[in-house]
């Protein structure tokens, strides 16, 4: 039936609908037959236009003047494409549908499609071909995507590094020994960590700038260009004047590295600090490749580094102390002193402290174990290792600035432990009122040069003068900034406390034992069962600890 009613026109590109004078449409004509027709004239592969097919069929069951005139059911169509771009112009992908009885793609529609989205950069000849030779192979309407522009992101530059050029004085004496013999030659020890004046020290590998990128469009992207690292002039070094990149020493000594510059230090070395060497006293830092034995006293204004152990001995340093093993004290009763004194003006580190006297302005880190040791120190406590595997910290009394971190807190068998954390509460409490106070004698003078600014205002204008007026002005605006000053520190030191005493906790993270004893400010609570990991903090008005494994409060210890 449809062959009486479908014709190609005159140029073969479309198939018309129409109906003859004379002829009758059948109003259950079967669309599903109009495709063999389609074949059977040369069309197969044309697209089929649904609306205007479901129109042409209205019209002509109707007899009407339009589907007379005939009506373009179906075309041939070229293989098509469009450009897709992402958000950011990086990435063009360009999709092709297949031909409805028309021809694939030209290489210069392929061309002017490109120059059409403004795509520039990037381009991928061999993925265009690719296009090009899948659009002589889709079937009618099948789609075919390819990327084929990409942009290039900005490489942004590197920081600047900064490289030490001597080797770590530190790490060589704390290196561990094969079978706790001294295999260091303290010769060829001075050799190799000792400097001289105007030699190099640490240099810094400048930052690059980056390299610049592009998207789609061309459009250049900016790399962010690297960070410079200062380089600073330490204790006996200096910026060399002929390159800035480039740290001297000042002075002959021993270097010791500090993150973003070196110290050169004058320093002793010795093998090990016994009678046959006698006291240490030294203006710089001590070097002990061995021992502290007993009875030994050193005092530095350096640092002090010990590849062995302190035992029972008095070592005082303005700077940090280091110990390569432990540091080793005994049994005393409670109001004899600690037979082994170890006090620092900053860090101290070792392996472990027993039965000591330990005291630093900054931190204390022990690896393996704290035992019965009287601790004060200014900033944190730690007694736990890498791994956080290990770390017990049992007996004694520790005062700290800041957070205590172990794994263990206490140990069985009952040993009494007690453990202050936060110790800077009430010099933290005391800076609080300090800027309060300041903030309320502000106010006060905010307000005296108020009521001056009112009292001027009241007096009649033949009797102030524009310089009365000016001056109490000026009184008032000076006041009020002060006032808005001290207002702002009172609420930044607020601030700084409530962060620090958020982070100021005592926390084990494996146990915590019986008859530990925790403190904060005036608050003190002491556990009288075993804990899992716990973390006991402070809210300015008791003790709290939260535990990870149950459901641990304040009920559970001892007040």
């Amino acid at each position: 039936m449809w062959k009486d009613f479908v014709v190609l026109n005159s140029d073969k590109s479309q198939v018309i609908a129409k109906i003859s004078e004379g002829q009758k449409f059948d109003a259950n004509a079967d669309v599903a037959l109009l495709p063999t027709v389609l074949a059977e004239i040369g069309a197969k592969d044309f697209k089929v236009l649904d609306k205007e097919l479901s129109r042409f069929i209205e019209k002509a069951k109707l007899s009407n003047s339009e589907a007379a005139a005939g009506i373009v059911i179906a075309e041939k169509h070229d293989a098509a494409v469009t450009i897709s771009v992402d958000s950011k112009g990086m990435v063009a992908t360009m999709v092709v549908t297949g031909a409805f009885g028309g021809s694939g793609l030209h290489a210069n529609q392929m061309v002017q499609e490109l120059s059409h989205a403004n795509i520039k950069k990037g381009i991928n000849k061999q993925a265009l071909k690719k296009v090009l030779v899948a659009s002589e192979s889709l079937t009618p309407g099948q789609t075919f995507s390819q990327v084929v522009a990409h942009g290039k992101p900005a490489e942004n530059g590197e920081n600047s590094k900064l490289v030490p050029l001597v080797a770590d004085v530190m790490k060589r004496v704390l290196a561990p020994k094969d079978n706790d013999a001294i295999k260091i030659d303290m010769r060829d020890f001075g050799q190799t960590v000792t400097v001289s004046e105007n030699d190099p020290v640490m240099k810094r590998e400048p930052a690059t700038k980056g390299k610049s990128g592009f998207t789609v469009f061309g459009e250049i992207l900016k790399p962010k260009p690297g960070q410079v690292q200062a380089l600073k002039a330490g204790k006996g070094t200096h910026l060399s004047d002929e390159n800035p990149n480039l740290l001297l020493a000042s002075q002959p000594g021993m270097p010791i590295i500090r993150g973003q510059t070196v110290d050169v230090e004058t320093a002793m070395c010795l093998n090990s600090v016994s009678v046959a060497t006698g006291h240490v006293k030294f203006k710089g830092s001590v070097v002990v490749a061995g021992d502290v034995e007993p009875g030994m006293i050193i005092r530095a204004t350096g640092n002090v580094i010990v590849g062995g152990f302190i035992e029972s001995a008095d070592v005082q340093a303005q700077g940090d102390i280091e110990v390569g093993k432990g540091i080793i004290g005994h049994t005393v009763s409670e109001d004899e002193p600690k037979s082994c004194i170890v006090k620092s003006g900053g860090n101290i580190k070792a392996n472990y402290a027993q039965f000591s006297e330990i005291q630093a302005s900054h931190n204390i880190s022990l690896v393996v174990h704290s035992m019965s040791n009287h601790i004060r120190c200014g900033g944190d406590l730690l007694v736990i290792d890498e791994n956080e595997t290990q770390g017990t910290l049992s007996g004694g009394k520790a005062k700290v600035g800041g957070k205590v971190l172990c794994f263990n807190l206490g140990v069985e068998g009952d040993t009494a432990t007690y453990v202050e954390g936060f110790a800077r509460y009430s010099h933290q409490k005391e800076r609080i009122l300090k800027h309060k106070a300041l903030y309320k004698e502000a106010q006060e003078k905010t307000m005296d040069a108020v009521r001056r600014e009112i009292s001027v205002k009241k007096k009649d204008k033949s009797q102030r003068t524009k310089e009365d007026v000016m001056r109490v002005e000026k009184m008032k605006q000076s006041a009020q900034a002060k006032m808005e000053k001290a207002k702002l520190a009172v609420e930044l030191a607020q601030k700084d406390f409530e962060e620090i005493l958020n982070i100021n906790t005592i926390e084990a993270k494996g146990k915590v034992f019986t008859h530990v004893t925790v403190m904060f400010a005036d608050a003190r609570v002491t556990t009288k069962r075993v804990h899992g990991p716990s973390t006991f903090h402070f809210n300015q008005y008791e003790i709290l600890c939260a535990a990870k494994l149950d459901d641990e409060s304040v009920k559970d210890v001892e007040i």
